[in-house]
């Protein structure tokens, strides 16, 4: 037996979600955002799946992670969110790599304009690119740089009830008018904006979490197929009886006789110690309450009504039963810090 918690790579889930992403992009080019080593679940496992199922436009945040992108994917359109600096254009020409422009100093860039780049303009998110009092400055700008992509980004586009998408839309659209015919093709959607509509999806769209089997909106899915099934093995079974304790500090006392389950997993791992007491596992398609608090190593969790579980048993701590949105809200998180948090100890299997 391992002992240790394992990751269950889906290859055919990420395939179906860059499909369904694709089909609700209307004429638009669907990309792959894939930085932060693919949300926590390896560009290694992703880029080559996402390639065989169509995408051949990715973004990644940092030239070195486009560059090990490029060793995976020598003919792929690679753009770097954070641009690159003086030092690195010889470097990002060599490799074919494409760099975000988010400042007016960026686009002077010497050599910046063989790059191909993108250039990013702010539109209501006000933390990268081209602000706002800027943009008459555009059309100099785009001489200088020779965008092969005009993009911003959606700030609120997961939240239904805002108007800040129909008002960066609005912006958007302005800028390309004033720009006319030398507009390059454009890219505003992230996978909540390709969820708004055709309005927003124009050239190119470039979805991230959904891809990886999360939701903009947590309570509605959309069908996302869940890539990652994450899984702990019982190390040990106990019975505990009514006024005991568990765990650190004796936060939890049992008021029944109980059998509980040690599985080993943890905070190391990026099972977040805030769902001490107030997390869920699955057993077989059963959840299973946390007791007790989170551990570096070891969580434990109630069994008692389970049967046909033994040490050495898989347990579900993200997966089909337990999505991750659904794990993300117990911990008062997002499913993205989740994904990319998950500890680089676990095995890690392709299936």
């Amino acid at each position: 037996m391992s002992r240790k918690p394992r990751l269950l790579l889906s290859r055919q889930a990420l395939a179906d979600n860059y499909q369904r992403l694709s089909s609700f992009s209307g004429q638009a080019e669907c990309a792959a955002s894939i930085k932060a080593n693919a949300y926590g679940v390896g560009i290694e496992f992703a880029a080559p799946v996402l390639w065989e199922a169509g995408c051949r436009t990715y973004f990644v945040a940092y030239l070195e992670e486009a560059l090990a992108l490029r060793s995976l994917l020598p003919d792929a359109v690679i753009y770097a969110f954070h641009g690159c600096t003086l030092d690195e254009v010889s470097v990002a020409k060599d490799k074919k790599i494409r760099p975000v422009i988010n400042t007016s100093e960026e686009a002077t860039t010497q050599g910046i304009a063989s790059l191909r780049p993108a250039l990013h303009i702010d539109t209501g998110m006000r933390r990268l690119g081209i602000p706002q009092y800027e943009f008459e400055r555009l059309s100099g700008l785009m001489e200088h740089c020779q965008p092969s992509l005009l993009m911003s980004h959606l700030a609120s586009a997961d939240q239904l009830d805002s108007s800040q998408s129909q008002q960066q839309l609005t912006r958007f659209e302005s800028v390309r008018a004033a720009l006319g015919s030398t507009c390059p093709p454009s890219s505003l959607a992230n996978t909540a904006g390709i969820l708004l509509g055709e309005n927003y999806q124009f050239d190119l769209v470039r979805p991230g979490i959904g891809l990886y089997g999360g939701s903009p909106d947590p309570m509605d899915p959309k069908g996302f197929q869940p890539v990652v099934t994450w899984q702990a093995q019982i190390l040990e079974l106990q019975q505990v009886k009514p006024g005991e304790t568990v765990g650190y500090g004796g936060s939890f006392i049992a008021h029944h006789q109980m059998q509980l389950a040690t599985i080993g997993v943890g905070y190391a791992d990026g099972y977040q110690r805030v769902l001490s007491g107030r997390g869920e596992v699955a057993i077989d398609g059963e959840r299973c309450p946390v007791v007790g608090r989170v551990s570096m190593d070891l969580v434990t969790i109630d069994v008692s009504r389970l049967s046909g579980h033994r040490v050495g048993s898989w347990v579900e701590i993200m997966g089909p039963t337990i999505s991750i949105d659904t794990l993300a809200t117990k911990a008062n998180t997002i499913g993205y810090e989740l994904l990319t948090r998950l500890g680089s100890r676990m095995e890690r299997t392709i299936v």
